[in-house]
C-alpha cells in the first residue's frame, strides 16, 4: 500500500505503489507525508475533547488548523 499524503489542493490521498513523495510534490508542492490515520475511537475522543491532533502531529482545535496551516484530523476526514 502506498503512503498517505496531504496537500492543500487535493486533501488526503494514498499514493500508488512506487510513487514517491518527491514525485508527488512536483505537481502538488504543499504535500506532506502523514502518519497513520487515527482510529475511529481516537477521533471520537478528540471530538469530545477541547483539542485534536492535526495531520502533521501538532495539537489544535478540533475544527481548526495548526500553526503550520494543516487541518485537524477531524476536518481532514470530513468528520466536522
Amino acid at each position: 500500500m502506498g503512503m498517505i499524503v496531504y496537500s492543500n489542493d487535493r486533501g488526503l490521498r494514498r499514493l500508488k505503489d512506487g510513487v514517491t513523495l518527491e514525485q508527488y510534490r512536483l505537481r502538488h508542492p504543499t504535500a506532506i507525508k502523514v502518519r497513520k490515520i487515527p482510529s475511529e475511537n481516537t477521533l471520537k475522543e478528540w471530538h469530545s475533547d477541547c483539542g485534536c491532533e492535526a495531520i502533521d502531529g501538532c495539537w489544535t482545535e478540533p475544527d481548526g488548523d495548526c500553526d503550520h496551516g494543516y487541518p485537524s484530523w477531524l476536518r481532514a476526514l470530513n468528520c466536522i
